[in-house]
């Protein structure tokens, strides 16, 4: 291992037990699609919602890291379900980093004034839904602060997504699952690591215009990302990392002596090529200047 990266993964991992989480959530809800007495329901739901996230202790550790999120629920339809009232629809979150995540199999119960409590003794296909989405925001974000970080994390969300499939309402959970799954898996590790490497290789870009470390840390990176792609080159985790980054991701290459690190991201993100092919050129201005 190269002994800068193993002074740093050193340092992370003596960081891990001080990182915690301050989290805060905006929620928006869109039910145009139900009836006047449907939507005051739900009316009151996004600042209880809101209020569940924000009041929470998602974390025990004592350093916070600040995680503003933002959840969208669109209601499509409304059923009975004996005396309980089952709401369809679609689900949102996103985070700073591009922890995105878009949900199209949501259900789940409510009552107006319905307590919404995070010790409950049965499973809640809403809370469910929140807890599981919120962890694995997490974890992604403790990725990107720590190699492997959010492990813990995925773990716990696993755990939710484990007691919603022997639950009366496992609508959507073998999906989510499998998204626990997949970002886990060892074909997806070096996606996880890679992470850690993007945002410290910004870092040391935007921070301290190091032009020895940044190149450095822009090669693991896309070396870390190639090694996804070569196993698994149509990985759900690698394209939603792509989306949400692919306008950052040349940054990192500007002070590369060569279009090496930008031309094999037009092989990993071919959607994009004329994206990397343009600051695989800029750089190679920058280079003449």
């Amino acid at each position: 291992m190269n002994k800068l990266f193993a002074v740093i993964l050193g340092f992370a991992m003596a960081l891990m037990p001080l990182l915690g989480q301050t989290i805060t959530a905006d929620v928006a809800l869109e039910a145009q699609r139900l009836l006047p007495e449907e939507q005051d329901i739900l009316r009151e739901l996004p600042n209880r919602l809101e209020a569940y996230v924000n009041d929470f202790e998602w974390t025990t550790e004592n350093e916070d890291i600040p995680l503003n999120l933002r959840m969208g629920i669109i209601i499509e339809t409304i059923t009975a379900r004996g005396s309980e009232k089952l709401f369809r629809g679609q689900f949102q979150i996103t985070s700073p980093s591009g922890e995105n995540y878009v949900d199209k199999s949501v259900e789940f119960t409510y009552q107006k004034g319905q307590f919404l409590d995070h010790n409950r003794g049965q499973f809640d296909p809403l809370l469910g839904m929140i807890d599981f989405y919120v962890y694995m925001v997490i974890a992604g974000e403790l990725d990107a602060y720590l190699l492997q970080g959010g492990g813990a994390f995925y773990a716990e969300a696993k755990r939710v997504g484990q007691e919603a499939q022997v639950s009366n309402f496992q609508t959507g959970w073998r999906s989510r699952i499998e998204d626990v799954n997949q970002i886990t898996d060892a074909d997806h590790l070096p996606l996880r690591e890679a992470k850690f490497y993007f945002y410290e290789g910004l870092f040391y870009l935007e921070k301290r215009n190091d032009a020895e470390r940044v190149p450095l840390y822009a090669k693991k990176f896309v070396d870390l990302l190639h090694q996804v792609h070569k196993r698994k080159p149509n990985s759900a985790a690698l394209k939603r990392f792509l989306d949400s980054h692919f306008q950052e991701i040349c940054s990192l290459f500007t002070f590369d002596k060569d279009a090496k690190n930008a031309n094999l991201m037009k092989l990993i993100d071919n959607r994009r090529s004329e994206v990397y092919d343009r600051c695989g050129k800029d750089n190679g201005r920058k280079r003449r200047i």
